[in-house]
């Protein structure tokens, strides 16, 4: 696994590789630069090799490729960390194993599931609880259970997306008891759903690549369109159209403005504190699960270096 490999250590390894630029140095060499993963670490690689180059410069996302190289010290990064000097890629075989490429997260699903019943059983609306219900069983739900919530920012693991929701919703519940004078019921299942639209824009399959539909429409929009055909079932319990248009916009307005991504800035206290709650938990990711060992770390969530916690 990555993280066990040290300065020095020739490595052939199956990794997730990720090109992020590929170019022409000072003395006319071509070049290409990324990162390797699997679910141990994540280590930037630099190539030199011309003919690997051009293959790395042809690809449309990432790649599971079984990678040659050398760990060294990186030398631009000033903090002794590793990177690959990678010298030649190959496509895996059939046989190979590529568990080792889904990232897994350290939640315990089970718990998470009772920790969901919890907040479902806590919505007092019976029309809200039912379409709650609907929504949440069968192969979707089992669809909810283990896909990721993101494909790198945060959440990025198997499971990603109950975890982050059911946090979300704690968060929220909370917010919302001491605020006071808030709808809980639509703040839980507004929680809940906020991310829905990423069963469909976000594929389980390695890299958790982004769907066709997912970059056609993304998940918000996705979201909206999944309850609201759910919401139109409900012939004999219908939500009235006040609750869902306030519902929503919850799911319309999570990321808090329009240049973070919402079609609409929040506008009801409900929608706020569901996009506090979804912003801070995703932050708080970044200190759970960071992508390298080390004192500091860049967040690109954040834009900035953060200080992990010491163990």
């Amino acid at each position: 696994m990555l993280d066990e490999f040290k300065a020095g250590d020739k490595i052939r390894h199956i990794v997730l590789l990720r090109v992020q630029k590929v170019g022409t140095s000072s003395n006319g060499g071509v070049f290409a630069r990324g990162t390797v993963q699997d679910n141990s670490a994540s280590l930037p690689f630099v190539c030199f090799d011309s003919y690997t180059v051009e293959l790395l410069r042809k690809l449309a996302g990432p790649t599971v490729f079984t990678v040659y190289g050398a760990v060294d010290v990186n030398r631009f990064a000033n903090d002794g960390s590793l990177q690959l000097m990678l010298q030649k890629i190959d496509e895996p075989l059939s046989t190979d194993n590529l568990d080792h490429l889904l990232p897994q997260g350290e939640l315990d699903i089970k718990k998470y599931e009772a920790r969901f019943k919890a907040l479902l059983d806590a919505i007092v609306d019976p029309p809200v609880k039912k379409l709650l219900e609907e929504i949440f069983q069968g192969v979707l739900y089992q669809s909810y259970k283990t896909n990721p919530a993101g494909m790198r920012l945060h959440h990025a693991y198997i499971g990603g997306l109950l975890e982050h929701s059911v946090d979300v919703a704690e968060l929220a519940l909370a917010m919302a008891d001491k605020i006071g004078n808030t709808d809980k019921d639509l703040v839980i299942a507004g929680a809940l759903m906020h991310d829905l639209g990423k069963l469909k824009e976000i594929s389980q399959d390695i890299g958790f690549p982004y769907t066709d539909e997912g970059k056609l429409a993304g998940h918000i929009t996705l979201g909206v369109i999944m309850v609201s055909e759910f919401a139109r079932r409900m012939e004999a319990e219908p939500l009235p159209q006040e609750r869902l248009s306030e519902l929503l916009h919850i799911l319309v307005a999570h990321h808090g403005t329009q240049e973070k991504g919402s079609p609409v800035p929040c506008k009801t206290r409900e929608a706020f504190i569901v996009s506090y709650a979804d912003e801070l938990d995703s932050i708080m990711n970044q200190f759970r699960h960071p992508e390298t060992s080390g004192k500091w770390q860049y967040s690109k969530i954040l834009g900035r270096e953060i200080m992990l916690p010491v163990d």
